[in-house]
């Protein structure tokens, strides 16, 4: 299981055009290689109408559930069933997303 963490603007088709200006995805891929699960990250993301803008260099290893919070054990749980699962922190301002 690997976490990838990207930024991403809402494309045209994107239920969150016009309303954010970028988000923050975290996603959580149940997959064998990390350059596999990132390229699914990518994928995925674009499936929800948004544009990569850029990729973490830095990913995470989740070898098992234990070494998560509770919140962070819904969201392996979820991946574990379905492949894969996703969690936007949208922005609405420019202001917000300076933090990249």
């Amino acid at each position: 299981m690997f976490l990838i963490n990207l930024h991403a603007i809402p494309e045209s088709t994107s239920e969150y055009f016009g309303k954010v200006i970028g988000a923050y995805v975290s996603v959580y891929v149940d997959y064998v290689d990390a350059e596999g699960a990132i390229q699914l990250a990518k994928f995925y993301t674009e499936d929800e109408g948004w544009k990569v803008e850029n990729i973490d260099d830095e990913f995470f290893e989740i070898e098992n559930a234990t070494e998560l919070d509770e919140e962070q054990k819904q969201f392996f749980e979820e991946a574990k069933e379905y492949g894969y699962t996703m969690i936007f922190n949208c922005y609405e301002s420019e202001d917000e997303g300076e933090e990249e």
